[in-house]
C-alpha cells in the first residue's frame, strides 16, 4: 500500500538536501564554511516548524524521560545545552518551580521562540552562544543539572571530547549530565511508536509534516557523513576519558528496544567515588553499591 504523504515528505527532503548540499559547495570548498551554511539555512527553518513535535508521543515520551532522568530539583542551576526552542526547560519548569533555568543554543530563530514560551520567569535566562564556547566559560562546578537533548550528534570525535570534558568540569559536585543522541539512522521506530496509539495520518499537521521532512535530511547528511553519530560504545569510551562514569542508559525515540535515540546519564567518577567512601563508612560491613561498566538497571536510576 502506498502513502502519499510519506513520498511527497521523501521528495521535499531530497529537494531540502539538494538545496544544502548546492548552498554549500558554492560557498566553499572547505568544511568550515559549508557548517555556517547549514548552521544559518537548515536550522532557522527548523525553528519554525520543531514544535510540530509536541503533537507527536516518542517526542513526549523523550521529554518525559529526559526531566525524569535529570531529577530536577528546587534551588538547582539547570542549563540546556542546545535548548532549541525551550521544550525540555518548558517540562522542566512545569516539574520544579524554584530552579534557575539556562537555555544555550546558537541559533537567534530558535531562541526567539523559546523566549516566548518563558515570558515573565525571571528564574530563567537564555544565550545565543556556541555550545562548547559557552562551556570553556563557565566556571568549574557552576552547574547541577546540565542538559543536551539531540545535539551531539552533530560533532565530530574531537568536538565531542572537549564536550565531555568541559561538561564534566562545570558540574558541581552530585552534579548530573543528561544527553540524549541519535545513533540510528530512519523514521521507522518512530512512526511506530506513535502509530501504536494514534493514526499517523489523522495527526499529520503541516508543522509536523516539515519536521518530517527536516529530520529526512538530517539522516541523508547523516549517510553523507556531513553529521556522523557516534554508536554507544564510542561514546561510553568518550566519557570514561573525560572522567565521567555513565550510570544509565535508555533506549528512546521509537521505543525502548528500537529506538533511534540514547539517553545516558553521567556523573563525574570522582562523585561516584565519594558516595561510595560514604556508605562504606557509614555501613562497613555492607559492600557499595558501585556502577558495573554497563551501569545498574536503567530503571533504578530513571526513576
Amino acid at each position: 500500500m502506498r502513502f502519499p504523504g510519506v513520498y511527497r515528505c521523501r521528495h521535499w527532503a531530497v529537494v531540502a538536501f539538494a538545496t544544502v548540499q548546492d548552498s554549500a559547495a558554492r560557498d566553499c570548498s572547505g568544511g568550515d564554511m559549508a557548517k555556517r551554511t547549514l548552521h544559518t539555512w537548515f536550522w532557522n527553518l527548523y525553528s519554525r516548524c520543531y514544535d510540530g513535535l509536541l503533537d507527536f508521543i516518542p517526542y513526549q515520551r523523550l521529554l518525559e524521560l529526559t526531566v525524569r532522568s535529570a531529577r530536577p530539583a528546587d534551588g538547582q542551576r539547570i542549563v540546556d545545552l542546545g535548548c532549541g526552542t525551550g521544550n525540555t526547560l518548558r517540562a522542566v519548569r512545569d516539574t520544579v518551580e524554584g530552579a534557575e533555568l539556562v537555555g544555550v543554543d546558537s541559533s537567534p530563530s530558535m531562541l526567539a521562540v523559546a523566549r516566548s514560551k518563558f515570558r515573565g520567569d525571571a528564574h530563567t535566562s537564555f544565550e545565543q552562544r556556541d555550545l562548547l564556547e559557552w562551556l570553556r566559560g563557565a566556571p568549574s562546578g557552576s552547574v547541577d543539572r546540565l542538559i543536551s537533548v539531540n545535539v551531539l550528534y552533530t560533532m565530530h570525535a574531537p568536538q565531542r571530547r572537549e564536550f565531555w570534558s568541559e561538561a564534566l568540569r562545570v558540574l558541581s559536585p552530585g552534579g548530573r549530565l543528561v544527553v540524549v543522541t541519535t545513533d540510528r539512522a530512519g523514521i521507522g521506530p518512530v512512526v511506530r511508536e506513535h502509530t501504536a496509539e494514534r493514526s499517523f495520518f489523522a495527526s499529520l499537521t503541516p508543522r509536523l509534516t516539515a519536521v518530517i521532512v527536516l529530520n529526512l535530511v538530517i539522516w541523508l547528511l547523516e549517510s553523507r557523513k556531513v553529521f556522523d553519530p557516534a554508536d554507544v560504545a564510542t561514546l561510553r569510551s568518550e566519557v570514561s576519558e573525560a572522567g565521567g562514569v555513565v550510570l544509565a542508559e535508555q533506549r528512546c525515540y521509537g521505543g525502548p528496544e528500537e529506538g533511534v535515540d540514547v539517553l545516558l546519564v553521567v556523573e563525574r567518577v570522582l562523585d561516584l567515588a565519594a558516595r561510595e567512601r560514604t556508605v562504606d563508612l557509614a555501613e562497613p560491613s555492607a559492600p557499595a553499591e558501585a556502577a558495573s561498566p554497563d551501569g545498574p538497571g536503567a530503571s533504578e536510576l530513571l526513576e
